[in-house]
């Protein structure tokens, strides 16, 4: 179901207030696949407030210690305000001053994807995992905590999965499979597993390789040790038949997490046949947002693909 250039551009400027966010209308970010513009993103009440503080402590550190830590908190908090291209602009210029630095490298491909500048991740991303693969895998401090305060990702596991999802998105589905695999080697808790055997199996089914993806997903359980990664986990379950469909959907605990589970479901449908039913829904998350969502950037990319 193919849309317009200008019903893209009506799509991709829908509000996302559900998610507790205000876009600004003065601000824009950058340009979805459509040519849309994506205006900036940003909290609301004390949210905003406290992620300003934490921007302007960051900034203080780093004027009084100008290190690879300092410089990737300042380039984090930015993000966190939804200006992705400031980020991209101070990841950028820190590189200058931190060649070999395979953790900026990281966090700069992570909001390039946020923008839509797939294979300027997928370039930077690449030459992370060359720096980063032969050094200790270390734990990646939150700078968003979950419930439990015990941080989930590593620097091998970020750099990977940002990796195999800048592959992801541009449709490259044995190269996404292999680069999927490779993460969920990588993984070092069932949090991560289970994201990347959520992507690791659409990817096959989009690669013509249904048997290995069903083979592949089966082995995700239930009981899994999952603290953050419900949704996946919960994908994963209903790929392999083990959860319906009314599991799955509306057990989000916010905007992003119902983001996830109903990309992953439209990505099931599609699999199975169920072509204009997928598209239907990629549209619909498109036009709901947030644009800056994992699910809505594969959607709008699904759907580029699809025109």
């Amino acid at each position: 179901m193919p849309i317009s250039r200008l019903t893209a551009a009506l799509l991709l400027g829908a509000l996302v207030g559900s998610c507790g966010l205000t876009p600004h209308k003065s601000v824009i970010e950058g340009t979805s696949l459509f040519g849309a513009s994506l205006e900036r993103v940003t909290p609301e009440g004390e949210r905003l407030e406290r992620l300003e503080r934490d921007l302007s402590e960051a900034r203080s550190l780093w004027s009084a210690e100008q290190n690879e830590a300092n410089a990737i908190w300042v380039g984090r908090r930015l993000g966190y305000l939804g200006r992705y291209s400031e980020a991209i602009e101070w990841f950028s210029a820190r590189l200058q001053e931190f060649p070999d630095s395979y953790r900026l490298l990281r966090h700069l491909g992570h909001r390039r994807i946020s923008l839509r500048q797939f294979a300027s991740a997928e370039a930077d991303l690449t030459r992370a995992w060359a720096l980063a693969r032969d050094h200790p895998n270390r734990i990646e401090p939150d700078g968003a905590p979950n419930t439990f305060n015990i941080p989930r990702s590593t620097d091998h596991g970020n750099i990977l999965y940002h990796l195999a999802l800048a592959i992801h998105l541009q449709g490259r589905w044995e190269e996404s499979a292999n680069a999927w695999t490779a993460c969920q080697e990588a993984a070092t808790n069932d949090d991560s597993r289970a994201s990347a055997l959520n992507w690791r199996y659409q990817a096959l089914m989009r690669a013509g390789r249904p048997h290995e993806a069903r083979e592949t997903v089966s082995k995700a359980r239930s009981d899994w040790d999952v603290i953050e990664n419900h949704a996946y986990l919960d994908l994963c379950l209903l790929y392999a038949g083990r959860l319906g469909l009314s599991d799955v959907l509306g057990s989000g605990s916010d905007a992003i997490q119902d983001v996830t589970r109903r990309y992953g479901v439209s990505a099931w449908r599609y699999a199975a046949g169920e072509v204009e039913g997928a598209q239907a829904e990629w549209t619909a998350l498109v036009e709901s947002g947030p644009w800056n969502a994992f699910g809505v950037i594969a959607a709008e990319a699904d759907l580029a693909r699809a025109r």
